[in-house]
């Protein structure tokens, strides 16, 4: 393991400036290595040697299969966007740097959209431009809101001599916000933030609507992961290329099979042990129609993947009941590259038979009119779909109101300020970078310092990439809940690679029913007091690769938190490793992946019930036929999977492909009455700032 020297912590504005920048640069983290290891999110290469994806994992006994993660990012490669206005650090140390920052980015929220090419020469994304933060710190109290398409936030580099943004005030808030819900005029200011404690406030929980009355139902069959088929009882209310939303409702049937009908109660305290209620349990998958295929299939015929089939007999008394016991014993399966092994696990006796019944399953009314068929999607499933424990259904959507595409941070240092008298204050900047309703959106190049939490894309957020960032020394309490989450994925399709965090409670995690996919690559945590994995209730789809933290886990949390019960199904959790004995488990009737895991495995001082997660390992003789990292792998194949193939996503978006931002430039000083001034200048029939459609 890498050693690293702690970074002084710079309490005051006062003592910032007193200290010379040499004397700042000094604190860097040690970048010694122990040889044969890297640091995981310091490695030299990612997408080469290219290896194929392995096509040899056997799907789990329902079907489901380890999905492919690679659609998760936005863009390949992320753009670096010209430069539209350009700030300096304020003369007088003592001014609030807020108002003029946040001037310049709604400034460039009102010019047009231009299309711009990736340096993948392919891709082309509508963006306005960035604004500039030279060198220097700038002093800001509240929040700065990008909530417009195309607007990025660039600074000088993200060292103590590069652009330091300090958030500054005695109060609770996130600092830097990208939602297209809010309103920078005034929720971004000081004292909203102090009213309210937050900048999220308005933000609704679920961002999805129903766009027509017509949701149609899946068919009545067993819909494994992994696959890319939907079949549906109607085909006629989809077009190709529209979004749409795959719903899993959940059933007290469900519920009681993996258990959390009955958590067992915490011990100093039962009465914050809270059962498991269906309604807070629908999961909402943002999928994109590919292909519409109007058919009628065969009874209980359901794709298991892109070229092979499944028969479930759904009408069968019989086999209903033979599926639902081989969902309560979950069977551990070791893979070889020849042969497989299989051992037998504990059952779980934890559901009685007569809880298997349902009244609360529904029965989707026959219409002669439907079109049966398949939908493909652009995403994998990965949450399985089975009628008798929770009905699925698909529908068109919307959002509430446009939301922005394209909008970025990058190439910053973010610090906040606090109490030095006190070491656990809270009074200060809580997320460095909050992240929410919008898509294709990123964080590059970001080092954060003194923050309670790092960088999170919540629950409105797709496409979200966080790369080449750090979170360091947070200031709070150390142990409480809520707190320390560094790098923290609660949206659809978000990719964290090459991240680094120091001092954590959990350092890589996703939140309560984190729909997925979502991928964590190449990153690494160190002295975290708590694990890295799901956390909370109920996510699906999550890859950790190559990931090391003090613990990782993927298990039963039973009644720890407010009683999160299964943390986690269809997780992949491949060549990683942590300091601490960690745990895998699988849920009843779904499963988790281990592959090539490096540490301890064992029991953890809190057990709660569980069968063991799947684990896939190759023997000693076959460790080069299966590549070092799975995401990079997949990308790869769908990219086009040849040698040529790896070296162009190599160059693009893996070590070779880091962003790489222009010179330091040399400009004076811009007020923020001047960015008024080119405001109001501007030609009055440009309306692309009014029109919804541009957001």
């Amino acid at each position: 393991m890498p050693t690293y020297r702690r970074q002084l912590a710079l309490v005051s504005l006062t003592a910032l400036f007193c200290l010379s920048r040499a004397a700042l640069a000094q604190t860097d983290r040690d970048q010694a290595a122990i040889p044969g290891r890297f640091s995981r999110n310091q490695i030299p290469i990612q997408a080469l040697p290219h290896l194929p994806p392995p096509t040899d994992f056997p799907p789990d006994k329902w079907g489901n299969r380890i999905p492919d993660f690679s659609r998760v990012d936005g863009h390949v490669p992320l753009p670096i966007v010209p430069v539209l206005i350009t700030l300096q650090p304020s003369a007088d140390p003592r001014i609030n740097d807020r108002a003029r920052i946040q001037k310049a980015i709604d400034w460039i929220a009102t010019q047009p959209l231009q299309p711009f090419v990736l340096r993948d020469g392919q891709t082309v994304i509508q963006t306005r431009g960035a604004v500039l933060l030279q060198a220097g710190i700038y002093r800001i109290q509240g929040a700065l809101l990008l909530n417009k398409s195309g607007v990025v936030l660039r600074g000088e580099g993200n060292g103590p001599d590069g652009t330091v943004l300090m958030a500054v005030g005695q109060f609770k808030h996130d600092f830097i916000v990208l939602n297209g819900m809010l309103d920078p005029k005034f929720q971004g200011t000081s004292e909203y933030l102090e009213w309210y404690g937050g900048s999220k406030v308005l933000s609704p929980k679920d961002p999805y609507v129903v766009q027509d009355e017509d949701v149609t139902p899946l068919q009545d069959v067993y819909i494994p992961t992994g696959t890319t088929r939907l079949p549906v009882k109607d085909v006629r209310n989809f077009e190709v290329g529209g979004d749409i939303v795959v719903e899993r409702e959940a059933t007290q049937a469900w519920i009681a099979m993996i258990g959390t009908n009955h958590i067992k109660p915490r011990p100093e305290d039962p009465s914050r042990t809270l059962n498991w209620h269906p309604k807070q349990f629908t999961l909402r998958y943002v999928r994109k129609i590919l292909a519409i295929e109007k058919a009628t299939p065969s009874p209980g015929v359901v794709s298991k993947g892109d070229d092979t089939e499944q028969v479930m007999e759904m009408d069968d008394e019989e086999s209903t009941e033979k599926r639902m016991e081989e969902s309560r014993q979950q069977t551990v399966i070791r893979y070889t590259a020849d042969t497989n092994r299989t051992g037998k696990a504990r059952p779980d006796t934890t559901i009685e038979p007569e809880t298997m019944g349902s009244e609360d399953d529904e029965e989707f009314e026959v219409n002669s009119s439907w079109v049966p068929g398949y939908l493909t999607i652009d995403i994998p499933t990965v949450m399985a779909m089975d009628p008798i424990i929770g009905p699925g259904s698909v529908y068109n959507f919307k959002r509430e109101t446009p939301i922005p595409n394209d909008v970025g941070v990058e190439n910053l240092a973010l610090w906040s300020e606090y109490d030095p008298k006190d070491i656990e204050d809270e009074r200060h900047g809580w997320f460095a970078i909050m992240i929410d309703h919008c898509e294709n959106c990123w964080a590059a190049d970001i080092k954060t310092r003194n923050f309670v939490s790092g960088i999170k894309a919540a629950a409105g957020s797709k496409h979200v990439t966080i790369q080449d960032c750090e979170v360091n020394d947070p200031i709070s309490l150390r142990s409480e809940g809520g707190r320390r989450y560094m790098f923290m994925l609660q949206g659809q399709m978000g990719l964290v690679k090459r991240c680094f965090a120091t001092d954590a409670r959990h350092d890589f995690i996703t939140g309560a029913k984190t729909p997925g996919p979502n991928v964590f690559v190449d990153s690494e945590g160190i002295r975290a007091n708590n694990d890295a994995g799901p956390h909370d209730r109920w996510s699906t789809g999550t890859l950790y690769d190559n990931v090391h933290s003090w613990e990782l886990n993927v298990r039963n949390r039973g009644w720890m938190g407010s009683s999160q019960g299964w943390s986690g199904a269809f997780h992949v959790v491949y060549h990683c490793s942590a300091d601490s004995v960690v745990e895998f488990q699988s849920p009843p009737g779904s499963t988790n992946w281990v592959i090539e895991y490096e540490g301890r495995l064992g029991s953890l001082g809190i057990e709660f019930e569980g069968e063991d997660a799947t684990f896939l390992d190759p023997e000693p003789q076959d460790k080069g036929r299966i590549p070092r990292s799975l995401y990079w792998s997949q990308l790869v194949a769908r990219m086009g999977g040849s040698d040529a193939d790896a070296r162009m996503i190599e160059q693009l978006v893996g070590v070779r492909g880091k962003n790489e931002y222009p010179p330091r430039l040399s400009s004076r000083y811009v007020t923020a009455d001047e960015i008024e001034a080119v405001a109001e200048g501007m030609d009055a029939s440009e309306d692309n700032y009014k029109n919804d459609d541009d957001i």
